[in-house]
């Protein structure tokens, strides 16, 4: 048990899409305690955090404020639940001034990454009656240090890149030694100096035979001693046809080639002319073809040079026990097909009670018959994201809120998808693009569907996919002002795809109130996708810190005029607005 706080002289505010998803969930707690009417008044609280949790030591953040009433002691108590379900709590005690607000910085640890839950409560010290509640905070730990390398596979590559990150918040200067191994043997080694939060380095790869080979950062810590990270590099042979994830950037490589997939659901061998000159470049048939539909389909995609999600759902939900045989069957036969882009493993494996276990089983079992290609899998409960994180390569997200829900739910899932694969897996968004239907009263608006997408591209989705695809017999669900939408935003993202497979950048200082931005760099240029979540008029303001001087701003998408000043790009966004802005600094 631990006790006290530290006063904070500041409210420090995170940046970043991991702290949007914690002030997401986090800012703005009011009192919900158990409170009788004996009880002392419940005080305001808000919860925020100096920086996104980590293994090891972290601060809450707490402002308190009760108007009116004298200075009082509360008791705060943390009860954290980590993933493995082992409980402690701790305690601290605070002053509260009186009329003022009162800031506090509550230290906790973590012992282990992954989702955790607070429970944050407070309760009047000197009558020990409870005056705030917080029941069952989702928090998600990042490991102290992360080490990736920079492709999911290696085969012809002259190097093998990797990157350490430090996730912790004091930045004082470590020695790591990365060594790359096979088996026991070391075959190389670097020594790094890591200052800040990040650290890269390379080893030579072309002359390293196939086999599996790993990574490991040897983190030396005064106090703690050597930490060990290790990540498996796998080499294999030259392929005619390889898919492969950019682990730095999330994005696919065809054929070592950046691909953005813009894609529709239910695609027949018929559609695929005409979604080819629409702007899509790949797609998936949802399960709804058989045997050798499904080939048909394949042939007239590669003819087209469309690429395939190649469904396994039908096999990997049968009960009691997925078909594996069936499985493996279908990847045998279309592991080599020009048309393949990835192997969907199951659509929304919550939904059916599907059990992890049996995902990973069937994700092993693909790997081993075709490790050229990714697994792709799409799941619209966020809560389980990590239950089935271990099953794919690929986590796609399914957000349909029109018109039940918040639009910014595909901001928060996306987010949150993120979040859990500690931004080191694609996530892909698809969209939606029906109504009218059983739980669905309305088809989004075009507004509406343009809104969602960009929010989706803002919050790094390194693919998007429309649900769905509609023959004119189906159109009422598929209203022609939303279809013409979709077509128009595959152009747009078919025409940004060289910038949208880009890493996020890092620059993007904040948006306004209501507007989320991104930032991506391509051929010494900057581009700010700004979208405004809200339904009424908002301003974009984005701070440019850490660019070259931009010399012209020119809008490329939305109609919003933006404007230069003061190290400020500025720009009026209507409701739900959308907007697509080239910074040039070429030549500065």
């Amino acid at each position: 048990m631990r006790r006290g706080s530290i006063p904070l002289s500041r409210w420090y505010w995170p940046s970043g899409w991991i702290s949007r998803l914690f002030c997401f969930f986090l800012l703005a707690l009011t009192a919900c305690g158990q409170i009788g009417k004996s009880a002392p008044a419940a005080p305001t609280v808000e919860v925020f955090f100096a920086a996104p949790p980590v293994v090891g030591d972290n601060l809450l953040g707490l402002r308190l404020f009760e108007p009116g009433r004298a200075a009082r002691p509360l008791l705060a108590v943390l009860e954290l639940e980590a993933p493995s379900g082992g409980q402690h709590r701790v305690e601290h005690r605070l002053q509260v001034p009186a009329g003022l607000p009162g800031r506090y910085a509550l230290p906790y640890r973590l012992a282990e990454a992954g989702m955790h839950r607070v429970t944050l409560r407070l309760y009047d010290a000197a009558r020990g009656v409870q005056v705030h509640a917080h029941e069952a905070l989702p928090l998600y730990a990042r490991p102290a240090w992360v080490l990736t390398a920079d492709r999911s596979y290696y085969t012809g590559e002259g190097a093998i890149r990797f990157r350490l990150q430090r996730n912790l918040l004091e930045q004082a200067p470590h020695r790591v030694a990365v060594e790359l191994r096979r088996g026991a043997e070391v075959i190389s080694r670097v020594d790094l100096n890591v200052i800040g939060r990040e650290a890269n380095g390379f080893f030579a790869a072309a002359a390293l035979s196939a086999g599996r080979y790993k990574l490991v950062a040897l983190v030396r810590d005064p106090v703690a001693g050597v930490d060990v990270l290790e990540v498996v590099c796998d080499k294999f042979p030259a392929a005619e046809r390889e898919v492969k994830i950019d682990q730095f950037s999330q994005t696919l490589l065809v054929d070592g080639a950046p691909f953005f997939p813009v894609g529709l659901y239910w695609l027949h061998a018929d559609m695929l002319g005409q979604a080819r000159r629409w702007h899509f470049n790949s797609g998936d048939y949802f399960y709804k073809l058989r045997g050798e539909e499904v080939a048909e389909l394949m042939d007239a995609a590669a003819e087209e040079g469309m690429q395939i999600l190649l469904e396994l759902t039908e096999f990997a939900r049968l009960k009691p026990e997925p078909d594996y045989r069936a499985i493996a069957a279908a990847v045998k036969r279309y592991r080599q097909h020009p048309a393949l882009l990835a192997w969907y493993l199951v659509d929304e494996p919550d939904e059916t009670k599907m059990d992890p276990a049996a995902a990973e089983a069937i994700y092993g079992l693909i790997r081993e018959l075709d490790p050229y290609h990714p697994v792709y899998l799409v799941n619209n409960r966020p809560h389980t994201y990590a239950a089935y994180a271990a099953a794919s390569d690929i986590l796609a997200v399914d957000v349909y809120p029109i018109p039940r829900y918040p639009i910014t739910r595909v901001r928060d899932y996306v987010a949150q998808a993120r979040w859990t694969s500690l931004g080191r897996k694609p996530v892909w968004l698809v969209a939606q693009a029906f109504g009218g239907v059983e739980h669905w009263p309305r088809a989004p608006t075009a507004a509406e569907v343009r809104n969602m997408t960009y929010q989706g591209l803002v919050q790094g989705a390194r693919g998007v996919f429309f649900y769905r695809y509609c023959r004119e017999e189906d159109r009422p669900i598929q209203p022609p002002a939303l279809w013409r939408e979709v077509q128009a935003l595959a152009a747009e993202m078919s025409e940004l795809a060289p910038v949208l497979v880009q890493p996020d950048h890092p620059v993007a200082k904040g948006g306004g109130a209501g507007v989320e931005v991104a930032v991506r760099e391509y051929q010494s240029d900057y581009y700010v996708f700004a979208v405004n979540v809200e339904a009424v008029p908002r301003r974009l303001d984005m701070r440019l810190d850490g660019l070259p001087p931009v010399s012209r701003v020119h809008p490329l998408y939305g109609a919003a005029v933006a404007a230069l000043g003061a190290g400020r790009l500025s720009a009026a966004l209507e409701p739900l607005g959308t907007a697509v802005y080239r910074l040039e600094t070429a030549g500065i």
